[in-house]
């Protein structure tokens, strides 16, 4: 008679099918393929049409890349690690995630001019492509090496100054702020305003542009305290500055709005809760600087002879999140006597967190309100339709990623990776961990 052999251990749950794993790369070449077909094909090769494949290539690299970078960054230990108060997280995270939005970014703008054949005039300069390259590049750098070794905050204040002045310099900048035509004049003793008539900067043009910069640089650096909370704003106010700047004849600055917008989608597919890789000082820089840079391009400069509100208020409703939840910030560690640079845990998703709430729900909130306040920045430029078919194309990929791509995930069937929690550096199972092992219990007494 047979006898039956117990395991001795429990078996191992199945790993993703050969279908699963091969799905993944697939839509991610489809991407790819698509958006450059789209660019050779329905946009005839024309830069000013390019925002469709833009988005997609962008959205195709971004996905592809990220979690090869966050490989390579657990391997070095370059990883966020848990501890303060106001960290949310539990376990070391890499944070070098702007790595892969910039080159995300800059490889899609360089695949679009070489397929166009050249840059036109208009995009170099007063659209400012040329100008967010040159400044985003030094925001870029400045965050990567405090990613790595953290610096000054005067240094970094420095640096983000020169960054802003070189995109001044290039041509991202306000020289006066549009009226449209149906405004009421306003003469108020010091104000004077009158409909049609734009408000001339002057010497203040430098000034205000860079403050802008630089401020809405810091200000999605400040939200980045959530897992995919400064990513999904960010990607929220891109497609918003899409839509607004085609509907004001700003077609490069929808370019750069669409890519951008691109990037954070593909990043947010590994960085929603649970968070597998962190934007980092050099992803929140790179996203704030260049969407304050398109939004000026983009939206300030654009015609307001059609709207019923200054271009000024639109920019202010679609980046209310994060310039309203650093404000409030700044006021609050000035009136407490502290650096405006000091870290707490009083942030608006702090807040909601403290209710109660877990991080999806407080990011889905946020999320929310973000798009609440895209759509009535595109109602008045009359091209709310097109935002919400934006929204729309973004809500089923992210369904997909979620239910579709992501299903083995959620299962449980890929392995969970397993980390040094004092280098932060991925180990195998075979691998000992730096920390000293402890030793087992004795086994319970037999008569107990």
């Amino acid at each position: 008679m047979k006898t039956l052999e117990l395991p001795t251990q429990e078996p191992k749950k199945p790993g993703p099918s050969r279908a699963s794993r091969l799905a993944i790369p697939f839509f991610q070449v489809l991407l790819l393929a698509v958006g450059i077909w789209w660019a050779n094909g329905p946009a005839n090769n024309d830069l000013s049409l390019m925002q469709g494949p833009g988005f997609l290539i962008a959205l195709s690299i971004s996905w592809c890349l990220v979690p090869e970078i966050r490989t390579r960054a657990l391997k070095i230990g370059l990883v966020d690690k848990p501890g303060e108060d106001r960290r949310i997280h539990k376990v070391a995270v890499p944070r070098l995630g702007g790595v892969a939005i910039y080159i995300s970014v800059l490889a899609t703008v360089i695949t679009l001019v070489l397929i166009a054949g050249r840059l036109p005039q208009d995009a170099r300069g007063q659209e400012g492509i040329f100008a967010i390259a040159v400044g985003g590049t030094l925001v870029f750098v400045l965050g990567l090496m405090d990613d790595l070794e953290s610096i000054k905050a005067k240094y970094k204040l420095l640096t983000q100054i020169l960054a802003g002045c070189a995109a001044y310099a290039l041509g991202v900048r306000v020289k006066s702020i549009p009226i449209p035509q149906n405004m009421p004049d306003i003469d108020i003793g010091f104000l004077h305003i009158h409909a049609g008539v734009p408000i001339e900067l002057g010497l203040l043009s430098m000034p205000l542009t860079v403050l802008w910069l630089v401020g809405v640089a810091n200000a999605v650096n400040l939200i980045d305290g959530m897992d995919g909370l400064a990513a999904g704003v960010s990607a929220i106010s891109a497609l918003t500055i899409w839509a607004v700047a085609l509907g004001v004849a700003k077609p490069y600055a929808a370019l750069m709005a669409a890519v951008i917008a691109g990037a954070l989608l593909g990043f947010l597919r590994w960085n929603f809760n649970p968070a597998r890789i962190f934007l980092g000082d050099s992803g929140a820089y790179l996203t704030g600087f260049i969407l304050a840079a398109v939004s000026i391009t983009g939206v300030v400069k654009g015609a307001s002879s059609t709207m019923i509100v200054p271009t000024s208020l639109v920019v202010l409703l679609i980046l209310a999140f994060p310039l309203i939840d650093t404000s409030w910030a700044i006021l609050r560690r000035v009136a407490k006597g502290v650096s405006p640079m000091t870290p707490d845990r009083l942030h608006i998703h702090h807040r909601l967190l403290d209710t109660g709430l877990d991080q999806k729900k407080v990011a889905y909130i946020i999320y929310a309100a973000s798009a609440v306040l895209g759509f009535v920045a595109t109602y008045l430029v009359n091209q709310h339709i097109f935002y919400l078919k934006l929204l729309a194309c973004v809500l089923v990929m992210a369904l997909f990623f979620a239910e579709v791509l992501n299903r083995h995930r959620q299962r449980g069937q890929i392995p969970k990776v397993k980390v040094d929690p004092e280098t932060g550096r991925e180990i195998n199972a075979d691998e000992p961990s730096s920390l000293p092992s402890l030793p087992s219990p004795p086994p319970p007494d037999a008569g107990s």
